[in-house]
């Protein structure tokens, strides 16, 4: 009896180490797939920004090309870089999707430039009261400008600095949609009562550029681009029909104006054509690749052109008299020489260092080896400027739906544009 019971507590025992052992080798196993699946997703994230990149590079390589054959000009992605591949005549590697997005940034109106009229016609145009749109341009303007003292109470400079944290206008060109926030009287139509942007707000963010360039471009200038600068309905409308006929259009006509007679030529003659060209000046290039779950998508800020400037941090404006309402700090741009086609040279960007991490120095032989009894260039001859860079590796959490009992109804959407009209005195 005593040997049956030694025996059944050995095999209790055996159970019991058997069971602790399955237990360790499976939590062994649950952090070594841990680990496994970390080190895959950034191996598939390398993997997919570099694809990314490279498809970036195509697309600038297509969009250079197809210039250099077509009076040094690019009007519109219908021009034929719009699929890099099928220019090229090579697919994506296999597996990948790749999805190429263009977004000129010459469609909108470079905010530095615009009179106190220009805001007025481009907010009415928008769907504001003339009147709210008088006061809006009003402190724009005045916060912009060191010479200009607006004639709206809450911008003043008195009325900031008796807010609660009291500072002075910028008096120089706005460099983030931020700043509204803090502009008298702008704030109160471009935010509601919890901050968030109005539609108006987006639809007037849609429209100007913090960035400064000669001229708009007429092929992708929005509806209220075109309103506000002068034209009515009807041409407008005969725009867009020129636009849309595919198919219809006679051999040889693009469906964009590769000059900008071409317009008149269409409208009529009469209308302002000042702030109007028919080219691409800078336009954002944005790369989505994905492979099965995984995403990278990549955006460079591409210009076409060297005569465009952003605002540059400006000197103290008590100290500084130089700034004033037709100053735009570093926003000077160069002129064209010609009115129709313009050689821009290929940008040429000095390489000093081959490495990203500062503090480390490039070695003392960078730019003297020789090969074939040449001697290595410290510049690359690249076509274009790239002034801004995003990353995205894929999509943020969708937010948590908030209690509709405590938050108001959702904004309605972006007023359609209305045509302008003269202003009153």
């Amino acid at each position: 009896m005593n040997v049956k019971k030694r025996r059944g507590s050995v095999i209790i025992v055996v159970l019991v180490l058997i069971t602790l052992a399955a237990l360790l080798l499976g939590r062994f196993m649950e952090d070594n797939s841990l680990e496994l699946a970390i080190a895959t997703r950034d191996a598939d994230r390398r993997r997919l920004r570099a694809d990314a990149q490279s498809e970036l590079e195509l697309a600038l390589a297509v969009i250079a090309e197809i210039r250099s054959i077509d009076l040094n000009k690019i009007h519109a992605p219908s021009q034929g870089y719009d699929d890099p591949h099928a220019y090229a005549g090579f697919p994506a590697r296999d597996g990948l999707d790749v999805k190429f997005e263009y977004e000129d940034e010459t469609a909108k109106l470079p905010l530095s430039v615009l009179s106190k009229n220009d805001l007025i016609q481009l907010l009415y145009s928008l769907g504001m009261e003339q009147r709210d749109a008088e006061r809006v341009s009003d402190a724009i303007v005045a916060w912009q400008s060191k010479s200009y003292e607006s004639i709206e109470e809450e911008a003043t400079d008195a009325a900031y600095q008796r807010s609660t944290l009291s500072f002075r206008p910028a008096r120089r060109p706005i460099r983030s949609f931020e700043e509204f926030r803090s502009i008298g009287f702008a704030k109160e139509q471009f935010f509601d009562e919890l901050g968030r942007p109005t539609p108006i707000f987006e639809a007037f963010k849609g429209c100007v550029s913090l960035y400064t360039f000669p001229q708009a471009n007429i092929n992708t200038a929005s509806d209220a681009v075109l309103l506000s600068q002068g034209l009515d309905e009807k041409q407008v409308a005969l725009i867009r029909e020129r636009q849309s006929e595919i198919g219809k259009r006679i051999v040889g006509t693009p469906p964009y104006f590769r000059v900008t007679s071409e317009v008149r030529q269409l409208v009529g003659g009469g209308i302002n054509m000042a702030k109007f060209d028919d080219e691409v000046i800078l336009m954002w290039v944005r790369v989505t690749v994905k492979e099965g779950l995984s995403k990278c998508r990549v955006s460079a800020l591409v210009a076409i052109r060297e005569d465009v400037a952003y605002p540059t941090a400006a000197a103290n404006p008590d100290t500084d008299p130089s700034i004033g309402l037709t100053r735009t700090g570093g926003t000077t741009t160069t002129a064209r020489t010609t009115g129709t086609s313009t050689a821009v040279p290929r940008s040429t960007t000095p390489n000093t260092s081959p490495y990203l991490t500062p503090g480390i120095e490039a070695p003392a032989t960078l730019g003297k080896s020789t090969m074939s009894g040449r001697v290595a260039s410290k510049t690359i001859a690249y076509p274009f400027q790239i002034l801004a860079w995003e990353e995205d590796n894929g999509a943020p959490p969708a937010p948590k739906p908030t209690d509709d009992s405590a938050e108001p109804a959702e904004p309605s959407a972006t007023p359609a544009p209305r045509a302008t009209k003269p202003l009153t005195k």
